[in-house]
């Protein structure tokens, strides 16, 4: 009596075994999840503003947390990623950054605003000599910006005197008179701005040359300002203005996983709308642009993402491919139409000496004269000559060679049994006749 092993115990065993395979599986193959270090810009800026968002409605998927890191500014932050002291960093376009960083999106346009107290009298760029201006700590990439500014003004640094504070202390600086102006590279409509222009009888002063630098670096841009733009009791500024503008980057670490990467900026802009509320430059957030790419390089994982939507190639290429086989088809119709034609000719020129054998044959039932039967032997023979040539040639077929070698020898044997009986029948012909018994000759009688 055969004894059935227990079904149950088999059954659990196969789906533990089952379970523990997706598991290390899931392991290997999910994200990892951890920390993600934002190295962003000083506070009261649109950089720390735009991390406090980012953290707010960006932290899922494999990002456990964020962490906000206090910044001098893009120069900065550069350096922090190119350290690996951080993992994303706010930059802008015109930051020299290492080779082991990358971007994963554009951000917003920053302008330059020149904010002057109204009674220092400073009412355009050249009027910076002699003055006491403000900047932000060493490392903020305004500060460079403000000395390639007065470097295309042609006012050398030692003439300006150049105080470094944070924003709060700028602002305070500026309300007290201890400084005449305050530069800084920062989104239009920086609350932070707004409240120092509206608390202190300030004004912003254009950059009359915006489109001239523009013009020289394509990393600048040439934007207009519009009155009121910051107050509109007083407004600020009083007249349309001309800004210089540089956009601002999302940047990363280059060894940064691609599905963290992908994870954020998915995130970051699938909560656009959300981010917007928070901070509405983040309505400018846009995938980077050719020239982006060019002068940083993308991020693989960001890549994933603004490629996801992209047609299969079998779409995208349809019409192209369409043409293409269209063109493989005729072009596969006519050398099939050659091959049929050649074979057709190489077969026309087979059948046309198998009636040329034909002819011969009706010339050997003809013939009677011996110098006849020796013309149809050469013509024959020519035949077979020409036959060997064309088949050399390729301008008959072997299979058409079978047939003719048919025709060929029947005209051939026929020749010879042609020409035995001719040759027989004109001996028996001339032969003398034959003697009778009496002397007769038998063609006598």
């Amino acid at each position: 009596m055969r004894i059935r092993p227990p079904l149950l115990p088999i059954l659990a065993a196969a789906v533990v075994a089952v379970a523990a395979a997706a598991l290390v599986l899931w392991q290997i193959l999910a994200p990892a999840h951890h920390t993600l270090r934002i190295s962003a810009g000083t506070p009261g800026g649109t950089y720390a503003a735009f991390a406090d968002a980012l953290a707010a409605t960006v932290a899922v998927g494999p990002l456990d947390r964020i962490d906000i890191m206090s910044s001098a500014g893009a120069n900065q932050n550069a350096d922090r990623l190119a350290k690996d002291e951080a993992d994303v960093g706010l930059i802008q376009s015109d930051t020299p950054v290492a080779p082991n960083t990358l971007i994963a999106a554009r951000l917003f346009p920053e302008a330059f605003h020149l904010v002057a107290r109204i009674a220092s009298g400073i009412e355009r760029v050249s009027d910076l000599r002699g003055r006491r201006i403000g900047l932000l700590p060493q490392g903020a990439g305004s500060n460079a910006l403000f000395e390639r500014l007065l470097a295309h003004y042609e006012i050398p640094m030692s003439e300006v005197t150049v105080i470094h504070g944070d924003l709060k202390t700028q602002a305070e600086a500026l309300r007290t008179g201890d400084i005449d102006a305050f530069f800084m590279v920062v989104a239009l409509g920086n609350g932070t701005i707004g409240k120092i222009i509206q608390s202190t009888p300030t004004q912003l002063v254009a950059i009359e040359q915006a489109e001239a630098m523009a013009l020289f670096d394509p990393a600048l841009s040439a934007s207009t300002v519009p009155v009121g733009a910051y107050s509109g009791d007083r407004p600020v500024p009083d007249r349309p203005i001309q800004v210089v503008t540089v956009h601002s980057l999302l940047a990363v670490r280059r060894g940064l996983s691609d599905a963290t990467v992908e994870a954020l900026t998915r995130s970051l802009f699938e909560n656009r709308q959300e981010m917007v509320r928070l901070l509405p430059q983040a309505a400018f957030i846009s995938a980077p642009t050719d020239q982006d790419r060019l002068a940083f390089g993308i991020h693989p994982g960001a890549n994933l993402y603004y490629r996801e939507d992209d047609p299969l190639f079998i779409v995208e290429y349809a019409e192209p491919m369409a043409l293409g086989v269209t063109a493989l088809a005729l072009l596969l119709s006519g050398l099939w139409q050659a091959r049929v034609w050649l074979a057709n000719a190489r077969k026309n020129r087979a059948d046309h000496y198998n009636l040329e054998i034909v002819e011969i044959l009706r010339r050997v039932e003809a013939a009677a004269r011996y110098e006849e039967f020796e013309a149809i032997r050469h013509d024959l023979f020519d035949i077979f000559r020409k036959v060997i040539v064309d088949l050399d040639n390729d301008r008959i077929e072997e299979r058409s060679l079978g047939s003719f070698s048919f025709a060929w020898q029947v005209a051939a044997s026929t020749l010879n049994h042609r020409q035995l009986v001719v040759a027989g029948a004109i001996e028996e012909r001339d032969a003398p006749p034959a003697p009778t018994v009496d002397g007769s000759s038998a063609r006598s009688l």
